[in-house]
């Protein structure tokens, strides 16, 4: 059980990293802003962390 869940957890931060490494480096500023839109429309929370 630790095992698996050891390897989910490493599953969703490597996607969390990929998605965050395009972000800063392969998006323009309009995918850029796309992606912040998405993100704080189904994690209104993090909007005063994404959107300073």
């Amino acid at each position: 059980m630790k095992f698996l869940l050891t390897v989910l957890l490493g599953a969703v931060l490597g996607a969390a990293g990929t998605l965050y490494y395009i972000y800063l480096y392969h998006a323009d500023g309009s995918e850029q802003a796309l992606m912040r839109n998405a993100l704080t429309t189904y994690l209104p929370f993090l909007s005063e962390y994404i959107n300073k």
